[in-house]
């Protein structure tokens, strides 16, 4: 290669990687927004009649139950499910309890998908609707040793219908948790009648939270992923940068001569950039047993490693990782199973991972 050539190539490797250096090329990596979450479910005796009714009795059917698959809590439930499937595993601390009467149903754990659908069976289907006061006020209130034992921030998900007609002002318990707590009430209204409607629009103003209508989330499967993400995390994209000209020869994990004025400007960049922090990845061929392999890959992310340290990156804003012969970016072999020498080429590489 001739050195006007390799001078031209060498450039447009730079220009390439400076041009990667500001793009995602990666999937993106979700991170929590909360370290704990609270399911309030209203168990008032209103959520067992059918929405859309207001403050009249459900009808029946000809077997004289009740048409229980369209009782507000029906419609929680779903929600509940459809929440359920949607929510990462992060991490999180999550609880369920009922309110109007309070009632634990599960206790903060780390929150696993399995152990919160049980929970939502665990709601009953149907209860007596009269003769049950609704102390939705107070229900709120129980969360205050709840919450006492809680750390980070939390968010509070109230699935009601803002039916109350007993003790104390659910609007004004909800501000007292939240002024006296890190926590944000996010509102899921199956409110009917005007004045549960006002009850939900008020603690959904307590802060900067979410609010859904509970009806539009059933309809709007794209409604309830954007409540869900809303509330519990955020994407944020991860960036891969791959150093085109950074590859090796077979079995080696020495970096070339040629390549140098390549990882130079790359050190330049990162410097230029001091909050990029990066994984050095390495990977290999096929070739060889997967043991060999790995232990290889480890050694090429350690030359890349250590080139950036001798110019100057700080080993906290850097980490080395080997992947073997996995996450091939071209063929090993040709679709005849004979070798393909270009594509083990390609794979005998190192990419750059830009993190948070």
């Amino acid at each position: 290669m001739s050195s006007i050539v390799r001078k031209g190539f060498i450039f447009s490797v730079i220009v390439a990687l400076a041009f990667l250096i500001g793009a995602p090329q990666a999937g993106a990596k979700l991170v929590p927004k909360v370290d704990n979450f609270i399911i309030l479910q209203d168990q008032s005796g209103s959520m067992y009649m059918i929405y859309g009714g207001g403050s009249t009795v459900p009808s029946t059917v000809a077997n004289g139950g009740l048409e229980l698959d369209k009782t507000k809590m029906a419609m929680s439930k779903k929600i509940l499910s459809g929440m359920n499937d949607l929510i990462p595993e992060l991490g999180y601390q999550g609880s369920l309890y009922m309110v109007a009467p309070y009632q634990q149903v599960m206790a903060p754990t780390v929150y696993e998908k399995a152990k919160l659908a049980e929970a939502i069976q665990a709601i009953p289907d149907q209860q007596e609707i009269y003769g049950r006061r609704t102390p939705l006020g107070m229900g709120i209130h129980n969360l205050d040793s709840v919450l006492s034992g809680m750390s980070g921030k939390t968010a509070i998900i109230l699935i009601s219908d803002g039916r109350e007609n007993m003790c104390t002002n659910p609007v004004m318990e909800a501000k007292a948790i939240a002024d006296k707590y890190n926590v944000c009430f996010h509102t899921i209204s199956l409110a009917d009648t005007p004045e549960g409607k006002a009850v939900m629009q008020q603690i959904s103003e307590l802060g900067d939270c979410c609010k859904a209508n509970g009806a539009d989330l059933l309809q709007d499967p794209a409604a309830l992923d954007a409540f869900v993400k809303c509330v519990f995390y955020e994407e944020i994209m991860e960036e891969v940068i791959v150093l085109r000209g950074i590859h090796f020869d077979f079995d080696k994990s020495n970096i070339k001569a040629e390549w140098v004025p390549v990882l130079d400007e790359a050190a330049s960049i990162l410097k230029d950039n001091p909050n990029i922090n990066i994984v050095v990845e390495g990977y290999t061929d096929s070739i060889g047993t997967e043991a060999y392999n790995q232990a290889l890959s480890e050694r090429r992310a350690r030359s890349v490693y250590n080139f950036f340290r001798k110019s100057g990156i700080a080993a906290s804003r850097m980490k080395a990782v080997g992947y073997g012969e996995s996450n091939p970016i071209a063929p090993n072999t040709n679709p005849d199973g004979t070798d393909n020498p270009e594509g083990r080429a390609l794979n005998r590489r190192v990419e750059l991972k830009v993190v948070q």
